[in-house]
């Protein structure tokens, strides 16, 4: 995306030929879908020359904060779309001399056009469901059924003649197609897989389902079209003639301001009907800026009969709130979420920029409470209004201005650009931060230290810090140095983790933030908790369907508290055996990995129709001695030569919360392929264990308690 950006820079600042490599990209994958649709390869290549001239028109309008992808086949498919397709009945003379070649095209022309065109776009465009619904304007449901039932036709006209009788515990085409797809349950998949190692009939299918795949594939990407297709579009686009550059600076803003002053005294006493010009400029003269300067329709921009106004920017040191309304016009919008109504994966759609151009790097997301309806919402009262919630960066500097780049509303592509000015000295900062030095202690390897929390009316925020103690720290560097492996110690210490949840007094979840970036590791700095002031029901409301909006905090000073919803730690150990890969009924084993007590092992050959080993299931058994903590280890497995063996299930993770006797280990070792040979001696190695704590070693830690109420600092 980045390198068709600059490439369209150029093109719109007057280098034509820098088209030359979006058709040559882009080209191939259309032609299919058009040809397939069309009656000929001439009128198919029409199409797509038609496309792209009109995509070269519009590139004014692409906004960078999508995909160059999403954008250009919006384009082209009014263009080649199944309108086209139910006009003409397609006769075009077949490419291919197979004859299977023949029968999949034959196959494939067989589907409705409709449902054909649904097809060609997910399997040649690689259009999800749920983003061809937006852009055809069907039902993602109803476009994966027509794909499942095009893809279903097509094999039932191909495969019938190679299928031959099933067995009566044999699956049907239809199980073993949906298998082959990946689209059964993970406990069918398991009982076929088991049918499939016994049953060569059943595999031959899936043989064939793997062939048809292939076939339709070659079928679907001829023809292509030549070099000589990008110089005939080049030939008839004129070069962009480049704008000339608007730098609206601060001191352009405050002579305009004069001007507007002139207007406003001709407003007053003449044109008193100009209210919001009126109010522009009383603002200005009270607040001494434009910043705050906002009446209706200041800050809106309409494109594709669109209009994104931004209603109000509220702003403290921890976040900023950019609300906005989005309005069609002569059209109801969709019914929808409001956040739905903005594309949630724009790329950057929010900058901070400076006057010299200088950018602040910031996190923006969406308030997760906007996807919840109010349990206590009075009647008549709407939904909470749409924001983008930005978290605030350090060292901002007093002015900024605030970029808003749009590239889909309410499913239309096109571009709504904003810039709005901020004076952050001037803003008034309501965010309150108090010190709180709590510490929790896990088992005495580590102390989370809760530092502070800064309260806001837009949300609230705390920081804290999880440490090894000196002594786990001492032990630790011990253990690695009698090992030799001290260049461990950093990844040990990365290895920890900690849940924290912000609740009420009744165990109510307060509802939290996601930013959609993580901070690079540091020991050092304060690990940051958002949370918004909005809580749903407690855990148990939760699971039985409770998925509203339960209540606001309306005073978080007194009723929030942080609860300990699980932390691992994960310490080194150093076990290695080696046993021979054959058959092993179940045999003791002595010694500990750490403070797990070892019981015994096995391996057990499993056997296909032929006789043939297939895998080994190998299964170590053993027992937790650490009281309060569950966990599991992390193995490796390998041959005398430190060679990786392959592995399959994993199954002992289900075994992990289990107490006394169970599973440490539980795999099927398997080769590369069918033609590898099983080493004869396995190598096993546990290099690391990790425990893990549950909730109910904490209770809930209050935030506040009335001491501290009323000696709070705030910084």
């Amino acid at each position: 995306m980045v390198e068709e950006s600059i490439e369209i820079k150029e093109i719109l600042a007057g280098n034509k030929d820098k088209y030359f490599q979006i058709i040559d990209c882009y080209k191939d994958k259309l032609f299919a879908v058009a040809f397939q649709m069309s009656a000929s390869e001439a009128e198919a290549e029409k199409l797509i020359e038609k496309g792209f001239i009109e995509v070269y028109q519009n590139l004014e309008k692409y906004n960078d904060s999508v995909f160059f992808s999403d954008w250009l086949y919006e384009q082209f498919i009014p263009i080649i779309g199944v309108k086209r397709a139910d006009e003409s009945a397609r006769h075009a003379k077949l490419p291919f001399h197979n004859p299977h070649y023949i029968e999949m095209e034959e196959a494939l022309h067989s589907l409705a056009p409709e449902a054909k065109f649904q097809f060609l776009l997910i399997k040649l465009l690689d259009t999800a469901p749920v983003r061809l619904s937006e852009l055809i304007g069907k039902s993602k449901e109803e476009i994966e059924e027509n794909y499942s039932n095009s893809l279903n036709q097509i094999r039932r006209s191909t495969l019938s003649n190679d299928i031959k009788n099933e067995g009566d515990d044999c699956h049907s085409e239809e199980e073993l197609s949906l298998y082959f797809d990946e689209k059964v349950s993970d406990e069918k998949e398991q009982k076929m897989n088991d049918h499939l190692e016994f049953c060569p009939d059943c595999r031959e299918v899936l043989h064939f389902l793997k062939q048809e795949e292939s076939t339709l594939e070659k079928v679907l990407e001829y023809p292509k079209l030549n070099e000589s297709f990008n110089e005939k579009v080049l030939r008839k686009l004129d070069p962009y003639v480049p704008a000339k550059p608007k730098h609206r600076t601060w001191k352009y803003q405050l002579s305009a301001v004069g001007i507007l002053g002139a207007i406003f005294l001709f407003s007053v006493v003449i044109l008193p009907t100009l209210k919001p010009l009126a109010s522009m400029v009383s603002t200005y003269m009270e607040h001494g800026t434009i910043y705050n300067v906002w009446t209706e329709g200041t800050y809106a921009i309409t494109d594709e009969e669109i209009t994104l106004e931004i209603t109000k920017v509220e702003i403290d040191s921890v976040f900023m709130a950019v609300y906005y309304e989005i309005s069609r016009e002569g059209k109801k919008p969709p019914k929808t979420f409001p956040f739905e109504e903005v594309d949630f994966y724009n790329y950057n759609p929010l900058k901070i920029v400076d006057e010299e151009g200088k950018q602040y790097p910031i996190e923006a997301t969406f308030p997760d409470h906007l996807r919840y309806e109010r349990h206590d919402k009075e009647e008549g009262q709407g939904k909470e209004r749409p924001y983008y919630l930005v978290k605030m960066p350090e060292d901002l500097p007093d002015q900024f201005n605030l970029e808003i780049k749009f590239a889909k509303l309410q499913g239309q592509l096109g571009k709504w650009n904003l810039e709005i000015p901020i004076r952050y000295d001037k803003v008034e900062d309501t965010a309150v931060t108090v010190n709180l030095n709590k510490k929790m202690n896990i088992d005495d390897k580590a102390v989370v230290e809760i530092m502070d929390a800064t309260f806001s009316e837009i949300g609230s925020r705390i920081r804290y810090k999880v440490n090894h103690t000196e002594e786990e720290k001492a032990r630790l560097r011990k253990l690695l140095k009698e090992h030799d492996q001290e260049y461990r110690m950093e990844e040990i210490l990365q290895g920890r983790h900690v849940g924290l949840h912000v609740t009420t007094e009744e165990e109510h979840l307060v509802l939290p933030i996601y930013f959609n970036y993580m901070d690079p590791y540091n020991p050092n700095k304060p690990i940051e908790l958002y949370f918004s002031n909005y809580y749903l029901g407690n855990e148990e409301q939760i699971q039985m369907g409770g998925h509203q909006i339960e209540g606001k905090i309306e005073n978080p000073k007194e009723e929030l508290y942080i609860k300990m919803l699980g932390a691992s730690f994960q310490e080194p150990t150093f076990f290695s055996m080696e046993v021979p890969l054959e058959e092993t009924e179940t045999t003791p084993l002595e010694g500990n990995i750490s403070n797990y007590k070892l019981l015994d092992y096995s391996l057990t050959p499993v056997k296909d129709g032929e006789g043939n080993i297939t895998k080994y299931a190998l299964i170590i058994n053993g027992e937790n001695q650490q009281k309060g903590a569950s966990g599991d280890i992390g193995w490796e497995l390998s041959d005398q030569t430190g060679n990786y063996i392959p592995t399959e299930g994993w199954y002992h993770y289900e075994d992990m919360q289990k107490e006394g006797p169970k599973k440490l280990l539980h795999v099927d070792i398997v080769t590369h392929n069918t033609e590898d040979e099983f080493p004869e001696t396995l190598v096993i190695k546990a290099d690391y264990i990790y425990s893990h704590y549950d909730e109910s070693t904490w209770e809930k830690l209050s935030l506040f308690d009335k001491g501290e109420k009323n000696d709070s600092e705030s910084e």
